[in-house]
């Protein structure tokens, strides 16, 4: 962390002034102007005193994952999201978190001997020294390691993991081309042997109950059961026959007598017999659509689907009940548990419902659904945040409960959001250049307006809420005067300068000013009265910003650390006793450094569990606690796979 490596450097300012700082970003030189009588001694170098924690996780992996919840001794709810393996707690409504991962976790077992001994498998991760794909072995209790398994072994990512009956062996089967199937001695951290598993994707694998030497992998059009020789897989097809064979295995489970139990992506349920590997009892359309998770209790099989409903049948896949969700709510069921008597439900919109089977479910964790999330403000006066997704939903959450105060419903996939100082209105912005005014009790659209073609990153109302500016990807930012807030609000003009689209703005504390940046690393000033850029940037030198969101000027060029370029940091903010600034970034991390950070040596604290992207961080009324926010696409090599939005308070 050599202050030369960070490109800042001290230089003389257009007109001579020597303490100017120069930053480079991707050949861009942006000179900083210090405030006046601004020495050196004015900035603090050191980390931050306060530390962070992560203190909740909201939503659930059930849009890309499926039967992916367990119950564990403590009668504590176990899954995952982004990076953390969490669990929770339904009583008290508390989490902790297993934070060893540095990418996505994407499959989970839970050992059957010991159930609070936990194995999960990751993706191909940013770390430089456990960045490989690979499988950790934890105590769920400690939530310490034990094992750290296959580093350099798998390719692209963990796709199924499971412990054998005898809690001795652990299977995983990775993502590569091959799929290829490894088996461990986890206890003694040792591969028994590997082998080429299916051309096509592998969606899971499971050992056959009381056999230690016999599991199943399933997944596009295949089914086979597997045979542990000495240090040989050996491999057989299951036979379909007469059955009707569909697209993709989608799930597995086992009859109370170890028969396996198999949805598929028709909807059909079959019972298989292990031996002769043929189906034994076939329901044709137990389903409308795929069937993605299997459960098993007292010899009644419980299935859950893309129709949202949860159905009962018994050995025999006669029909005993079915059980309706809400679809237009939760989308589609993608995991089944019992905890006890009760049932937790996870579904396809990222969320986990948890109550008895056949009566109304309560939601304890919620998420956004489909798409990206960008869209983060927070509450000028309550204990409470706003975010705003491309799943075309808007929620107020009360940051001391996790739970929504108002969710609200847009037309298009929203990308930003604002407050107004009063706390009166909450402007939304789209991905297509439509915004709208929405009343922050009842959700209705006040009035709507269209600023340019193209997707909207950045709004603010000034700090007297008689403004209103939106940036676009049209590289212009529009004024609106909105002197009555839940009135239609009229247009001013626009800033027209940026060479590329804006990225992120800020209105001084009287309202008179505008900085922005850009995705060029421009960081420019406009007169918010007229929209004319102000050139002479030192003349600014002494004018405070009502909010620090800008990730280029004098009070933050010190959060770019060695390696990062301009595309790299995603979100900045400053906190609002100005001790602090909080930034988020490509790689999965919320860094924290002491505000101004306006020194090339300064140092900061860096904390993980997003597990990609972080799209937006923001403190909370009180700074005690600040939320951040990590969207769903990540490049791969097999050219893009996708997550549900992670959203954190930490």
């Amino acid at each position: 962390k050599q202050w030369y490596q960070r490109r800042v450097r001290v230089v003389k300012g257009a007109d001579g002034e020597e303490h100017a700082l120069k930053l480079s970003l991707r050949g861009r030189g942006i000179v900083c102007y210090p405030p006046t009588g601004y020495t050196e001694a004015d900035s603090k170098t050191d980390k931050p005193e306060q530390k962070l924690k992560i203190n909740w996780v909201y939503g659930y992996r059930g849009r890309d994952s499926q039967d992916n919840i367990f119950c564990l001794p403590s009668k504590e709810l176990l899954y995952f999201q982004a990076a953390l393996g969490v669990i929770y707690n339904p009583v008290t409504r508390t989490q902790r978190f297993y934070q060893g991962h540095n990418d996505d976790i994407k499959c989970i077992a839970l050992n059957p001997i010991d159930n609070n001994i936990v194995a999960t498998g990751q993706a191909a991760g940013h770390d430089e020294k456990e960045g490989d794909p690979h499988v950790r072995v934890w105590n769920c209790e400690t939530l310490e390691d034990i094992a750290v398994l296959g580093m350099g072994q798998f390719q692209r990512g963990v796709g199924s993991v499971s412990f054998s009956p005898d809690g001795s062996k652990l299977l995983a089967v990775d993502e590569g081309n091959d799929h290829t199937i490894y088996l461990y001695d986890w206890n003694k951290k040792t591969k028994i042997t590997s082998q080429k598993g299916h051309q096509d994707p592998v969606l899971g694998a499971e050992f056959i109950p009381n056999s230690n030497s016999r599991f199943i992998t399933y997944g596009k059009g295949h089914i086979i059961f597997w045979e542990i020789e000495g240090n040989k897989l050996i491999k057989k097809s299951g036979l379909f026959e007469k059955h009707a064979k569909a697209r993709f295995i989608t799930s597995l489970a086992f009859t109370s007598s170890g028969d396996p139990v198999t949805g598929d992506s028709s909807g059909n349920v079959n019972v298989w017999n292990p031996t002769e590997r043929k189906i034994a009892i076939s329901k044709p359309g137990a389903h409308e659509g795929t069937v993605y998770s299997i459960a098993v209790k007292d010899d009644i099989i419980y299935t859950g689907g893309q129709d949202c409903k949860i159905k009962q049948f018994k050995a025999d896949l006669s029909e005993v009940d079915c059980w309706q969700l809400d679809a237009a709510a939760h989308g589609k069921v993608k995991a089944i548990a019992f905890c006890g008597e009760d049932l937790a439900v996870g579904t396809y919109n990222n969320g986990m419902l948890f109550g008895s089977y056949g009566n109304e479910p309560e939601q304890m964790i919620y998420g956004h659904g489909a798409g990206d999330l960008w869209g983060g403000a927070d509450h000028p006066t309550q204990n409470s945040f706003a975010t705003a997704g491309q799943d075309k939903v808007v929620y107020i959450w009360d940051a001391a409960s996790h739970i929504p105060k108002k969710r609200f419903t847009v037309e298009k996939p929203a990308q930003a959001c604002a407050f107004s100082p009063c706390a009166s209105v909450l402007a939304v912005a789209s991905t297509t250049g439509e915004w709208w005014v929405l009343d922050c009790e009842s959700g209705k659209v006040l009035s709507t307006y269209k600023s340019g073609p193209e997707q909207i990153d950045a709004m603010a109302y000034s700090p007297d809420g008689s403004k209103i500016a939106i940036g676009s990807h049209d590289n212009f930012v529009y004024l609106f005067s909105c002197e009555n807030l839940t009135a239609e609000y009229k247009y001013v003009g626009r800033c027209a300068g940026h060479s590329s689209f804006i990225t992120h703005l800020d209105f001084s504390e009287d309202g008179k000013v505008l900085q922005t940046t850009s995705g060029d690393y421009e960081h420019l000033f406009w007169d918010s009265e007229s929209g004319d850029q102000i050139t002479n940037t030192k003349e600014l030198r002494d004018v405070s910003m009502a909010t620090y969101t800008c990730t280029l000027g004098f009070p933050v060029c010190g959060i770019w650390p060695p390696g990062y370029d301009g595309t790299d940091i995603n979100s900045a903010v400053r906190s609002h006793n100005s001790t602090l600034v909080a930034t988020s970034d490509d790689f999965g991390l919320v860094n924290v450094f002491r505000y101004p950070c306006c020194s090339p040596k300064a140092e900061w604290d860096v904390y993980r569990g997003h597990s990609a992207h972080v799209t937006k961080v923001r403190f909370l009324l009180n700074d005690q606690e600040l939320f951040s926010l990590g969207d769903v696409t990540s490049p791969s090599s097999s050219g893009g796979s996708t997550r549900p939005p992670s959203l954190g308070l930490s």
